[in-house]
Protein backbone atom coordinates (compact mmCIF):
# COMPACT_ATOMS: atom_id res chain seq x y z
CA UNK A 1 0.00 0.00 0.00
CA UNK A 2 1.38 3.36 -1.06
CA UNK A 3 0.69 6.88 0.18
CA UNK A 4 -0.67 9.78 -1.88
CA UNK A 5 1.43 12.95 -1.84
CA UNK A 6 -0.11 15.93 -0.05
CA UNK A 7 0.23 19.31 -1.78
CA UNK A 8 1.40 21.01 1.40
CA UNK A 9 1.41 20.68 5.17
CA UNK A 10 -1.96 22.47 5.24
CA UNK A 11 -3.46 19.61 3.22
CA UNK A 12 -2.72 17.06 5.95
CA UNK A 13 -5.64 16.23 8.31
CA UNK A 14 -5.28 17.48 11.86
CA UNK A 15 -7.31 15.01 13.87
CA UNK A 16 -5.24 12.75 16.11
CA UNK A 17 -8.31 10.72 17.07
CA UNK A 18 -8.91 9.63 13.45
CA UNK A 19 -5.41 9.90 12.02
CA UNK A 20 -1.99 8.72 13.17
CA UNK A 21 1.27 10.38 12.17
CA UNK A 22 4.65 8.78 11.52
CA UNK A 23 8.05 9.83 10.22
CA UNK A 24 8.57 9.42 6.48
CA UNK A 25 11.78 7.40 6.46
CA UNK A 26 14.43 8.01 3.81
CA UNK A 27 14.94 4.36 2.98
CA UNK A 28 13.92 1.37 0.86
CA UNK A 29 10.40 -0.03 1.17
CA UNK A 30 10.35 -3.78 1.87
CA UNK A 31 8.20 -6.67 2.99
CA UNK A 32 9.93 -8.90 5.54
CA UNK A 33 8.42 -12.40 5.52
CA UNK A 34 9.44 -14.33 8.65
CA UNK A 35 8.34 -17.95 8.85
CA UNK A 36 9.69 -21.12 10.51
CA UNK A 37 13.12 -19.69 11.30
CA UNK A 38 13.76 -18.09 7.91
CA UNK A 39 13.34 -14.62 6.45
CA UNK A 40 12.80 -13.33 2.92
CA UNK A 41 13.02 -9.66 2.02
CA UNK A 42 11.15 -8.37 -1.04
CA UNK A 43 11.26 -4.91 -2.60
CA UNK A 44 8.34 -2.95 -4.08
CA UNK A 45 9.08 -4.63 -7.41
CA UNK A 46 8.69 -8.05 -5.69
CA UNK A 47 12.41 -8.71 -6.17
CA UNK A 48 14.03 -10.93 -3.55
CA UNK A 49 16.71 -8.75 -1.90
CA UNK A 50 17.50 -11.02 1.07
CA UNK A 51 21.11 -11.49 -0.05
CA UNK A 52 21.69 -7.71 -0.09
CA UNK A 53 21.13 -7.34 3.67
CA UNK A 54 22.70 -10.31 5.49
CA UNK A 55 22.64 -8.54 8.86
CA UNK A 56 18.83 -8.71 8.81
CA UNK A 57 18.94 -12.52 8.80
CA UNK A 58 18.83 -12.31 12.60
CA UNK A 59 15.16 -11.33 12.33
CA UNK A 60 14.40 -14.94 11.34
CA UNK A 61 14.64 -15.98 14.98
CA UNK A 62 12.59 -13.07 16.29
CA UNK A 63 9.10 -14.50 15.71
CA UNK A 64 7.58 -17.76 14.43
CA UNK A 65 5.40 -16.19 11.74
CA UNK A 66 4.91 -12.55 10.75
CA UNK A 67 4.86 -10.44 7.58
CA UNK A 68 6.20 -6.96 8.26
CA UNK A 69 5.89 -3.89 6.06
CA UNK A 70 8.57 -1.28 6.58
CA UNK A 71 11.65 0.49 5.30
CA UNK A 72 15.28 -0.52 5.38
CA UNK A 73 17.48 2.40 6.41
CA UNK A 74 21.15 2.93 7.11
CA UNK A 75 21.48 5.25 10.09
CA UNK A 76 24.23 7.82 10.51
CA UNK A 77 24.12 9.39 13.99
CA UNK A 78 20.49 8.33 14.26
CA UNK A 79 19.45 9.90 10.92
CA UNK A 80 18.78 7.80 7.78
CA UNK A 81 21.52 8.21 5.18
CA UNK A 82 20.22 7.44 1.72
CA UNK A 83 23.70 7.82 0.25
CA UNK A 84 24.94 4.95 2.42
CA UNK A 85 21.87 2.86 1.60
CA UNK A 86 22.19 3.52 -2.16
CA UNK A 87 25.51 1.67 -2.17
CA UNK A 88 23.70 -1.44 -0.95
CA UNK A 89 20.34 -1.55 -2.75
CA UNK A 90 21.56 -3.28 -5.91
CA UNK A 91 24.31 -5.50 -4.42
CA UNK A 92 23.71 -9.17 -5.26
CA UNK A 93 27.11 -10.70 -4.51
CA UNK A 94 27.08 -12.22 -0.97
CA UNK A 95 30.68 -11.38 -0.08
CA UNK A 96 30.33 -7.74 -1.07
CA UNK A 97 26.99 -7.51 0.75
CA UNK A 98 28.58 -8.94 3.91
CA UNK A 99 31.42 -6.42 3.76
CA UNK A 100 29.00 -3.52 3.33
CA UNK A 101 26.87 -4.83 6.19
CA UNK A 102 29.86 -4.41 8.52
CA UNK A 103 30.74 -0.97 7.18
CA UNK A 104 27.18 0.43 7.01
CA UNK A 105 24.72 -1.86 8.84
CA UNK A 106 21.05 -1.60 7.94
CA UNK A 107 18.01 -1.45 10.20
CA UNK A 108 14.44 -2.42 9.38
CA UNK A 109 11.96 0.25 10.52
CA UNK A 110 8.66 -1.69 10.75
CA UNK A 111 5.38 0.21 10.52
CA UNK A 112 2.77 -2.44 9.69
CA UNK A 113 1.98 -6.13 10.23
CA UNK A 114 0.16 -7.86 7.36
CA UNK A 115 0.17 -11.43 8.70
CA UNK A 116 0.65 -12.82 12.18
CA UNK A 117 0.78 -16.52 13.10
CA UNK A 118 -0.81 -17.47 9.77
CA UNK A 119 -3.68 -14.96 10.02
CA UNK A 120 -4.10 -12.38 7.21
CA UNK A 121 -4.40 -8.91 8.77
CA UNK A 122 -4.82 -6.81 5.62
CA UNK A 123 -8.61 -6.60 5.97
CA UNK A 124 -8.39 -5.26 9.52
CA UNK A 125 -8.22 -1.55 10.42
CA UNK A 126 -4.80 0.11 10.71
CA UNK A 127 -5.38 0.69 14.44
CA UNK A 128 -5.84 -3.03 15.10
CA UNK A 129 -2.82 -3.96 12.96
CA UNK A 130 -0.72 -1.41 14.80
CA UNK A 131 -1.73 -2.75 18.21
CA UNK A 132 -0.76 -6.27 17.14
CA UNK A 133 2.55 -4.98 15.80
CA UNK A 134 3.33 -3.28 19.10
CA UNK A 135 3.00 -6.62 20.91
CA UNK A 136 6.04 -7.89 19.04
CA UNK A 137 9.37 -7.20 20.66
CA UNK A 138 11.93 -5.54 18.35
CA UNK A 139 15.10 -7.62 18.25
CA UNK A 140 18.17 -5.59 19.14
CA UNK A 141 19.52 -3.31 16.45
CA UNK A 142 18.10 -5.33 13.57
CA UNK A 143 14.64 -3.78 13.62
CA UNK A 144 12.69 -1.03 15.30
CA UNK A 145 9.07 0.09 15.34
CA UNK A 146 8.28 3.34 13.58
CA UNK A 147 6.96 5.61 16.36
CA UNK A 148 3.37 6.84 16.09
CA UNK A 149 2.42 10.39 17.02
CA UNK A 150 -0.94 12.04 17.64
CA UNK A 151 0.28 15.66 17.30
CA UNK A 152 0.96 16.52 13.65
CA UNK A 153 2.32 20.01 14.30
CA UNK A 154 4.87 18.71 16.79
CA UNK A 155 5.99 15.98 14.39
CA UNK A 156 6.31 18.42 11.48
CA UNK A 157 8.53 20.65 13.61
CA UNK A 158 10.64 17.76 14.90
CA UNK A 159 11.23 16.23 11.48
CA UNK A 160 12.36 19.57 10.06
CA UNK A 161 14.61 20.27 13.06
CA UNK A 162 16.33 16.86 12.86
CA UNK A 163 16.66 16.78 9.07
CA UNK A 164 14.25 13.87 8.52
CA UNK A 165 12.58 13.34 5.16
CA UNK A 166 8.99 14.13 6.10
CA UNK A 167 5.80 12.76 7.63
CA UNK A 168 3.06 10.26 6.76
CA UNK A 169 -0.55 10.53 7.98
CA UNK A 170 -2.57 7.30 8.20
CA UNK A 171 -6.30 6.94 8.72
CA UNK A 172 -6.79 4.76 11.78
CA UNK A 173 -9.71 2.87 10.21
CA UNK A 174 -7.94 2.15 6.91
CA UNK A 175 -7.61 -1.38 5.56
CA UNK A 176 -4.39 -2.41 3.85
CA UNK A 177 -4.63 -2.49 0.04
CA UNK A 178 -1.58 -4.32 -1.33
CA UNK A 179 0.05 -2.49 -4.25
CA UNK A 180 -2.57 0.28 -4.30
CA UNK A 181 -1.97 3.99 -3.78
CA UNK A 182 -4.61 5.22 -1.34
CA UNK A 183 -5.56 8.60 0.11
CA UNK A 184 -6.02 6.79 3.45
CA UNK A 185 -2.26 7.32 3.69
CA UNK A 186 -0.92 10.82 2.94
CA UNK A 187 2.75 11.76 2.72
CA UNK A 188 4.58 15.06 2.86
CA UNK A 189 8.28 15.36 2.06
CA UNK A 190 10.31 18.31 3.33
CA UNK A 191 12.84 17.83 0.54
CA UNK A 192 12.20 17.42 -3.16
CA UNK A 193 13.18 14.01 -4.47
CA UNK A 194 12.28 12.46 -7.81
CA UNK A 195 12.81 9.02 -9.32
CA UNK A 196 13.64 9.08 -13.04
CA UNK A 197 14.57 6.63 -15.75
CA UNK A 198 17.84 7.05 -17.62
CA UNK A 199 17.37 7.69 -21.34
CA UNK A 200 20.99 8.41 -22.14
CA UNK A 201 24.34 9.49 -20.78
CA UNK A 202 27.21 11.78 -21.68
CA UNK A 203 30.90 11.18 -20.96
CA UNK A 204 33.10 13.45 -18.91
CA UNK A 205 34.90 16.01 -21.05
CA UNK A 206 38.33 14.88 -19.83
CA UNK A 207 37.60 11.13 -19.57
CA UNK A 208 35.47 9.42 -22.22
CA UNK A 209 35.20 6.23 -20.15
CA UNK A 210 33.50 8.03 -17.24
CA UNK A 211 29.87 9.14 -17.09
CA UNK A 212 29.70 12.91 -16.77
CA UNK A 213 25.93 13.32 -16.89
CA UNK A 214 22.75 11.23 -17.08
CA UNK A 215 19.85 12.27 -19.30
CA UNK A 216 16.71 11.80 -17.24
CA UNK A 217 13.14 10.97 -18.20
CA UNK A 218 9.72 10.75 -16.54
CA UNK A 219 6.75 8.88 -17.99
CA UNK A 220 3.68 11.00 -18.74
CA UNK A 221 0.30 9.31 -19.21
CA UNK A 222 -1.79 10.52 -22.16
CA UNK A 223 -5.15 9.27 -20.93
CA UNK A 224 -6.70 10.40 -17.66
CA UNK A 225 -9.04 8.28 -15.60
CA UNK A 226 -12.56 9.17 -14.56
CA UNK A 227 -11.27 10.86 -11.42
CA UNK A 228 -9.04 13.14 -13.50
CA UNK A 229 -5.84 11.38 -12.54
CA UNK A 230 -3.55 9.73 -15.05
CA UNK A 231 -4.38 6.08 -15.59
CA UNK A 232 -1.30 4.23 -16.86
CA UNK A 233 -3.19 0.93 -17.02
CA UNK A 234 -5.56 2.11 -19.77
CA UNK A 235 -3.66 4.92 -21.48
CA UNK A 236 -0.50 5.27 -23.49
CA UNK A 237 2.54 6.98 -22.06
CA UNK A 238 5.30 9.24 -23.33
CA UNK A 239 8.81 9.64 -22.02
CA UNK A 240 9.37 13.31 -21.21
CA UNK A 241 12.89 14.67 -20.95
CA UNK A 242 13.36 15.95 -17.38
CA UNK A 243 16.90 17.32 -17.64
CA UNK A 244 20.40 16.06 -17.01
CA UNK A 245 22.26 15.37 -13.79
CA UNK A 246 26.02 15.39 -13.29
CA UNK A 247 26.39 16.34 -9.64
CA UNK A 248 26.91 13.32 -7.39
CA UNK A 249 28.39 11.03 -10.04
CA UNK A 250 32.04 11.25 -9.02
CA UNK A 251 32.20 8.13 -6.81
CA UNK A 252 33.71 5.01 -8.38
CA UNK A 253 30.97 2.69 -7.09
CA UNK A 254 28.07 4.38 -8.94
CA UNK A 255 30.27 4.82 -12.03
CA UNK A 256 30.99 1.10 -12.24
CA UNK A 257 27.41 0.10 -11.50
CA UNK A 258 25.94 2.51 -14.06
CA UNK A 259 28.32 1.35 -16.78
CA UNK A 260 27.45 -2.29 -16.04
CA UNK A 261 23.71 -1.66 -16.10
CA UNK A 262 23.60 0.69 -19.09
CA UNK A 263 26.02 -1.11 -21.43
CA UNK A 264 23.51 -3.76 -22.68
CA UNK A 265 20.73 -1.17 -23.12
CA UNK A 266 22.36 0.93 -25.85
CA UNK A 267 20.01 2.37 -28.52
CA UNK A 268 20.68 3.92 -31.93
CA UNK A 269 18.39 6.90 -31.22
CA UNK A 270 16.74 8.91 -28.46
CA UNK A 271 14.03 7.15 -26.40
CA UNK A 272 12.46 10.49 -25.46
CA UNK A 273 9.17 11.48 -27.08
CA UNK A 274 9.94 15.19 -26.91
CA UNK A 275 12.89 16.99 -28.44
CA UNK A 276 15.98 17.02 -26.25
CA UNK A 277 17.90 20.33 -26.54
CA UNK A 278 21.05 20.14 -28.63
CA UNK A 279 23.25 21.26 -25.75
CA UNK A 280 22.14 18.16 -23.83
CA UNK A 281 22.67 15.66 -26.65
CA UNK A 282 26.30 16.42 -27.53
CA UNK A 283 28.21 13.13 -27.28
CA UNK A 284 25.19 11.31 -25.85
CA UNK A 285 24.81 7.54 -25.79
CA UNK A 286 21.13 6.62 -25.85
CA UNK A 287 19.77 3.71 -23.80
CA UNK A 288 16.50 1.91 -23.18
CA UNK A 289 14.74 3.60 -20.22
CA UNK A 290 14.99 0.62 -17.87
CA UNK A 291 17.31 1.89 -15.12
CA UNK A 292 15.81 4.00 -12.32
CA UNK A 293 17.76 6.57 -10.33
CA UNK A 294 16.75 9.05 -7.65
CA UNK A 295 17.73 12.71 -7.63
CA UNK A 296 17.23 15.61 -5.26
CA UNK A 297 16.31 18.92 -6.86
CA UNK A 298 15.30 22.54 -6.22
CA UNK A 299 12.04 22.52 -8.17
CA UNK A 300 11.33 22.78 -11.90
CA UNK A 301 11.87 25.30 -14.63
CA UNK A 302 9.00 26.72 -16.68
CA UNK A 303 9.76 24.02 -19.24
CA UNK A 304 9.35 21.27 -16.65
CA UNK A 305 13.06 20.46 -16.27
CA UNK A 306 14.48 19.56 -12.86
CA UNK A 307 16.35 22.49 -11.36
CA UNK A 308 19.90 21.73 -10.12
CA UNK A 309 19.36 17.96 -9.68
CA UNK A 310 21.85 15.93 -7.63
CA UNK A 311 22.26 12.17 -8.12
CA UNK A 312 21.35 10.19 -4.99
CA UNK A 313 21.56 6.60 -6.16
CA UNK A 314 20.30 3.74 -8.32
CA UNK A 315 16.83 2.47 -7.39
CA UNK A 316 16.50 -1.19 -8.36
CA UNK A 317 13.54 -1.38 -5.98
CA UNK A 318 11.38 0.83 -8.23
CA UNK A 319 9.79 -0.49 -11.43
CA UNK A 320 10.83 1.77 -14.33
CA UNK A 321 7.27 1.66 -15.69
CA UNK A 322 6.03 3.21 -12.41
CA UNK A 323 8.18 6.36 -12.67
CA UNK A 324 5.88 9.40 -12.66
CA UNK A 325 6.19 13.08 -11.75
CA UNK A 326 6.24 13.45 -7.96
Amino acid sequence: MLAVAADSAKALPRDGARWAYEVKWDGMRVLADIHDGSIRLHSRTERDITVSFPELAALAAAHPDVLLDGEIVVLAEGIPSFAALADRIHVREPRRAAALAVRAPATLIAFDALRLYGVDLTGRPWQERRELLERLTPSGGQWQLSPVHADLEALLGATVEHGLEGVVAKRRTSRYRPGARSSDWLKLAHRRNQVCVIGGWRPETSAANRIGALLLGIWVDDLAGADGEADSATGTKRLRFAGRVGSGLVAEGPQADLHRLLRPLKLSGSPFDDVVPREDTVGATWVEPRIVVEVRHLGRTEGGRLRQPVFRGIRTDVDPDDVRDE
